[in-house]
């Protein structure tokens, strides 16, 4: 990664960064980084959803930020099915509510996109994609209102990232920003349960192959026994949101340069970065995850001053995402 740059553009972004604090700058005073923020501040993020007109689409959204040094554009789209939950593996129970549901996250990369990206991007991303978006993450509504039948049947999102570029840096944060926004504006079609309601004196019920026509009912009446379901009319085209996305989790990245953190580095910043510090946290201020990338050391003493800037700052982020989602 520093190979795309000299000595003195690694240094030009390093020094004003590894010396300064997150004090407001005066008139007096340079401003300390190229495009003119402080350290804890992120460019304007460009955010639409519903971008995918793919067949089958249930949400999507996009994501872009850029500067000097060029743009970083990410996409992100849901797809969905309903599965047969009894028939999954023991690695596809774990991944799923205690009734059914769970969310299914692959990354792809545009070839023009790598070679601006650190080597272990990629991976990072995967495992922390995986890990925010699990059922230990998730929001239980969220998860319950994917089962279509107890324990039968129930949807699997498939939630797909696509790096489109990644010239300004950052990609982690938006990645997260373009996966939780697609979810937030996705639809899951509406179904309701056809099954056989049970004889009056029959513990054990008419089979549908004995009950006929006559035994089939619908929707969720006491005394029915579910065994399938079916779209209603419109049901693709309107469905229903899912329930708790503004507790969908986000993530920040803090950069760090002489143990000196800044915020939505661009690609040369990250360059020069020893090390990152990356904080995930619900809506609630609860952290789900805390991961460190880079072979550079962070003094103990400086984790829970990071950790208190870092909860700060991302419930204002979820805060401004949230009335950005409001209407998608």
């Amino acid at each position: 990664m520093t190979s795309l740059f000299s000595t003195s553009e690694l240094s030009f972004v390093s020094v004003p960064l590894s010396t300064s604090s997150s004090a407001p700058a005066t008139s007096v005073d340079p401003l300390l980084r190229a495009d003119g923020r402080q350290p804890l501040a992120y460019r304007d993020i460009v955010l639409a959803t519903n971008v995918s007109q793919a067949q089958g689409a249930l949400g999507s959204a996009k994501v872009q930020i850029g500067g000097v040094g060029g743009e970083t554009e990410i996409w992100a789209g849901v797809r969905g099915e309903v599965e047969d939950v009894s028939d999954n593996g023991e690695e596809q129970q774990q991944e799923r509510g205690e009734q059914g549901g769970r969310i299914v996250v692959s990354i792809e990369c545009a070839p023009t996109a790598l070679p601006s990206l650190r080597p272990d991007v990629l991976l990072h991303l995967s495992a922390l994609l995986t890990s925010l978006f699990s059922p230990s993450s998730l929001p239980p509504s969220l998860l319950s209102q994917l089962v279509v039948l107890p324990s039968s049947k129930a949807w699997v999102l498939y939630l797909d990232v696509l790096i489109l570029s990644s010239l300004g840096g950052n990609v982690l944060d938006l990645s997260i920003i373009a996966a939780r926004s697609a979810l937030a504006a996705t639809r899951i079609p509406v179904t309701k349960s056809v099954g056989y309601e049970p004889e009056v004196g029959d513990k054990e019920g008419v089979g549908i192959e004995d009950a006929g026509i006559s035994g089939l009912v619908k929707g969720g009446k006491a005394g029915v026994n579910a065994v399938d379901f079916e779209l209603v009319d419109g049901g693709w085209d309107a469905g229903e949101r899912l329930t708790g996305w503004e507790e969908l989790p986000v993530a920040l990245t803090m950069n760090m340069i002489n143990q000196l953190p800044h915020l939505d580095g661009t690609v040369l910043e990250e360059a020069a970065t020893s090390s990152q510090v990356v904080f995930s946290f619900t809506s609630k201020g609860d952290i789900c995850n805390i991961k460190q990338i880079g072979e550079g050391e962070i003094e103990f003493a400086r984790l829970m001053p990071l950790l208190g800037e870092a909860k700060r700052i991302s419930s204002d982020l979820i805060a401004a995402l949230n009335a950005k989602l409001k209407d998608a």
